[in-house]
């Protein structure tokens, strides 16, 4: 077999330092998708499992296609290998867990793993716009939403779902500011709540997705996030509806939806990843100067 010399990436892990998270990772189609954030103890997806995702106790699901879930149970168990007792937690979308269990139980079984040793990992299954905390730091949590990526028939589609990670925190309610500690302990013996909670979105992660996820009005809030972690996998002209087959986003759609909610947008950084193996870092960069609006260029980072 030949050598690809324009893939982009050949499994080399990417880091940049982007808003207030340094994104670790790697994502080319059909290839694998991991993007970690070491200091935020999570990860998103995992298409391949390198030791720096050993000490990451959160890990989200976005789908269940290989490159993105195919080392799932190789994170949890080199971890019971490397002895780390803590056991990891596993989110995703809640239609994929039976289907998961029985493939967790039959990779086992594949593996030699005795009946009476195997114990499933702890799976958690999210519904669309369920808020939870992350186990072990509950300083943050998680949110899940529903995108549309694969479709399966011609109605519906593989379940999917991108996630916006949160600052959580609760803050003194505005009518309670100014009051000195013994105000504070006073409301407090009468039971009354003087605080609110306050998410603050950090960074959202589409997984793989139609374009048309990023215009719809249902999901506007991912435009909220400081980051926003999204696929561009097709940038040339003409795969347009090559794009729409394969269930991904074409650079288009990216800029219609940057002309649609740029003038209102919060997001700061827009992180884009899962480009096509076809594609060499020269073409993918000099596709981005040529077709991102020059108003958003400062804003898009190629993770390659």
């Amino acid at each position: 077999m030949q050598e690809n010399h324009s893939l982009h990436n050949a499994l080399r892990q990417v880091r940049h330092h982007v808003g207030r998270v340094m994104l670790h990772g790697f994502s080319v189609s059909g290839l694998a998708t991991y993007l970690q954030l070491p200091e935020y103890d999570f990860c998103v997806d995992m298409g391949e499992c390198p030791v720096s995702s050993i000490g990451i106790n959160h890990v989200f699901l976005t789908h269940a296609h290989g490159d993105h879930s195919r080392c799932l149970m190789r994170h949890h168990s080199l971890r019971r290998m490397m002895g780390v007792e803590k056991p990891s937690i596993y989110y995703m979308p809640a239609d994929l867990v039976p289907g998961a269990e029985a493939w967790i139980h039959s990779e086992a079984i594949f593996e030699g793993v005795p009946e009476q040793r195997f114990k499933l990992p702890e799976i958690v299954g999210l519904n669309a716009g369920e808020k939870i905390s992350l186990k072990y730091r509950k300083d943050l949590s998680i949110e899940a939403f529903r995108t549309r990526h694969a479709q399966i028939g011609r109605q519906s589609f593989l379940p999917s779902m991108g996630v916006t990670l949160f600052n959580h925190k609760n803050k003194l309610k505005d009518e309670y500011i100014g009051l000195d500690a013994s105000g504070i302990i006073e409301l407090r013996k009468k039971g009354i709540c003087i605080t609110r909670e306050v998410y603050d979105p950090i960074i959202t992660f589409m997984g793989d997705c139609l374009g048309d996820n990023l215009i719809d009005p249902d999901l506007a809030a991912i435009w909220n996030s400081e980051v926003l972690v999204t696929e561009c996998t097709f940038v040339d002209d003409g795969e347009e509806s090559m794009a729409d087959k394969k269930g991904h986003t074409h650079i288009a759609t990216l800029v219609k939806a940057l002309e649609k909610f740029g003038p209102t947008m919060k997001c700061k950084h827009i992180v884009l990843n899962h480009f096509s193996m076809k594609y060499s870092s020269d073409h993918i960069l000099g596709a981005l100067q040529k077709k991102i609006p020059e108003a958003y260029r400062d804003k898009i980072i190629a993770f390659i």
